[in-house]
């Protein structure tokens, strides 16, 4: 009776698999249509640098003073009272720095359009704009602020109007748990994963229609530890629609806990 049953229950079972595969293979399984890029320039997505009460830059014990003005080498400050927790540490200083030499003139880079998110005030002291204030000062550009309280549409609209002009390279600063939503919506289709929550230095890279690469920015000192070889944060995911029948029977039915579950009630049985 007991060899019935299990023998029952794991038909059963397959027979949910074999409905899963058909139903994966039938085109059912998958995801919302992501509309086509229509523009070829690189887009550089990355994360605002680290904010709040962190710890001090190693080596220093207390904080550095300060000019009056922002501006080399030090940028926007933290924000007036009540603002802080929107503006940079000194971590987040020390890597808008780092980015005037890592995206600036005599890099690989050539950014002719800079976004950021600032949606408090002032804004010279919010995160994401004071990420990429020093770079853009170097670079003579205006950091566009328009789609801060927007949704992403508004970047692929002025995305699309930019590329009509220019072939630069275009960078997005912005709140990481946003990121993938902007890829996506500018036609990545393999923008699935978040920007990890506890990263600050990866830098991700998107042309036509993919994210085609993930690096670290290697700060000095703040990423002196990073080694991009086999770091799984910098893995480009596969396009959507690449997965075969068998990995959406992975993802939706469980089919590992299954088969072994059957095969434990058929040891026991027997």
């Amino acid at each position: 009776m007991k060899h019935g049953l299990a023998l029952s229950i794991s038909l059963s079972s397959l027979s949910v698999l074999l409905a899963l595969a058909l139903w994966a293979s039938s085109g059912s399984a998958t995801t919302p249509v992501i509309k086509a890029p229509t523009f070829s320039n690189r887009v550089i997505l990355i994360r605002h640098g680290e904010k709040g009460r962190q710890d001090p830059l190693p080596g220093t014990e207390t904080e550095p003073e300060r000019e009056s003005r922002w501006g080399p080498p030090w940028g926007p400050g933290r924000g007036g009272k009540g603002k802080f927790p929107s503006g940079l540490n000194d971590k987040g200083r020390q890597r808008a720095q780092h980015l005037r030499t890592f995206f600036g003139k005599d890099s690989g880079y050539d950014i002719g359009l800079i976004f950021a998110a600032p949606r408090e005030l002032p804004k010279e002291t919010e995160r994401t704009y004071a990420t990429v204030a020093p770079l853009a000062q170097d670079l003579g550009l205006e950091i566009d602020i328009d789609c801060a309280d927007a949704d992403a549409d508004c970047i692929v609209s002025k995305v699309e109007a930019f590329a009509q002009k220019s072939s630069a390279d275009i960078l997005i600063s912005w709140k990481h748990r946003d990121l993938n939503v902007i890829a996506t919506a500018l036609g990545a289709k393999n923008a699935r994963k978040h920007y990890p929550d506890e990263r600050y230095d990866i830098v991700w890279t998107m042309q036509d229609g993919a994210i085609v690469h993930k690096q670290s920015m290697h700060c000095p000192v703040l990423d002196d530890n990073r080694v991009d070889e086999d770091d799984p944060d910098l893995e480009i995911e596969p396009l959507t629609g690449s997965r075969s029948t068998w990995d959406w029977i992975a993802r939706w039915g469980g089919w590992r806990d299954v088969w072994r579950a059957q095969r434990t009630m058929i040891t026991h049985s027997t």
